[in-house]
């Protein structure tokens, strides 16, 4: 045909075959690349439950070889999202919270069709004590608020805080000035803090329970100082009326040197924190999403890790790192909710 020479217009099957066997190899190794991009679990959520969450990742990996899951803290609310945006390899297997997922976030996930299984791994509790030099001290979740808080209502409208002594708040309280010492914003106890009395006081959370509380005071009366600082200890037997707030494990390690403060009438311990009727204690949980089971290795493996006596039971290495075990009767309900995943095999 006019004005084509020689094969140019013919059909080469062999470049067709090389084409083809080349387009073949790069999406086998497309495919491959996001096969071992998933051959790690994804957690994300609760950032005090992170460290947790880490903890157990790393004894997962020792126990069954397969690769460490990959742990982000995103906060509570924002790692339901992010877990109830969808299935697949796209999205997370599990999502760790210090709250119960709400009905709205349910029902997020069960429109796209997610199937949830949760697992209650503990509690999160925090102290709030001072030096067994000073008297005992007993305070309601209104007054340390009162105490802490960079404003305060004052005749209805708010104000910088004005309450310099503890009988500023209430004339039942002793006649010295308020002083506390505590983590700084960036650790998970003090975001326990905030929310358990600056957001709940200051009735600043949302339905997920996003702390939007009241800062507290940077006048000199509160200290921050790394959390569970042995230091702290040092500070309060120098100023025997000041308190520190402390996660329960370092309190009740250091019991000798610190006595609790009552808040609301209840002094913290395992069992006033198991039973809630301590108020500055929240319940972790881990939330599996049931659709990934048996798609991503080991996720099942990995809920019978976080919930297994040697890391949440009573001495587990995550009781070390700050977790409030759960009674025996009720931790080994939520293990046997663990081993009923598919595939769980520790």
């Amino acid at each position: 045909m006019p004005g084509f020479g020689g094969r140019s217009g013919m059909i080469d099957h062999r470049e067709l075959r090389r084409a083809a066997l080349a387009g073949a190899l790069l999406l086998a190794t497309a495919c491959s690349a996001a096969a071992a991009e998933r051959e790690r679990l994804q957690v994300v959520g609760s950032k005090v439950v992170f460290p947790l969450a880490v903890a157990a990742a790393e004894a997962f990996h020792l126990k069954t070889g397969r690769p460490t899951p990959v742990v982000e803290a995103n906060g509570t609310g924002e790692g339901f999202a992010l877990f109830c945006a969808g299935k697949g390899a796209e999205h997370p297997d599990i999502a760790t919270a210090e709250r119960r997922m709400t009905a709205s976030e349910q029902q997020r996930c069960r429109s796209r069709g997610i199937s949830v299984a949760e697992i209650k791994i503990g509690h999160r509790a925090v102290v709030v004590a001072r030096s067994r030099r000073a008297p005992a001290l007993a305070l309601t979740r209104a007054q340390l608020f009162q105490a802490l808080a960079a404003q305060v209502r004052i005749d209805g409208r708010p104000a910088d805080n004005p309450y310099r002594l503890w009988s500023d708040i209430d004339f039942s309280l002793p006649v010295t000035p308020i002083a506390a010492f505590g983590p700084p914003p960036t650790s998970a106890q003090r975001g326990s803090f905030d929310r358990l009395v600056m957001a709940a006081e200051g009735q600043g959370t949302d339905e997920g329970g996003v702390p939007g509380g009241i800062p507290l005071r940077r006048d000199g009366v509160f200290t921050e100082l790394p959390a569970d600082d042995p230091q702290s200890l040092s500070r309060l037997e120098a100023n025997p009326q000041a308190l520190g707030i402390f996660g329960f494990t370092f309190a009740l390690q250091n019991s000798a040197r610190l006595q609790a403060v009552a808040i609301d009438g209840v002094i913290p311990s395992a069992e006033t924190i198991a039973d809630g009727r301590y108020g500055l204690a929240e319940p972790l949980y881990i939330y599996v999403k049931r659709e990934q089971i048996g798609a991503v290795p080991g996720l099942a493996d990995y809920a019978a890790e976080i919930s297994s006596e040697a890391a949440s039971g009573d001495g587990g290495y995550l009781v070390r790192l700050g977790l409030v075990p759960l009674p025996p009767g009720e931790r080994d309900a939520q293990r046997q909710s663990a081993a009923r995943l598919p595939a769980a095999r520790m």
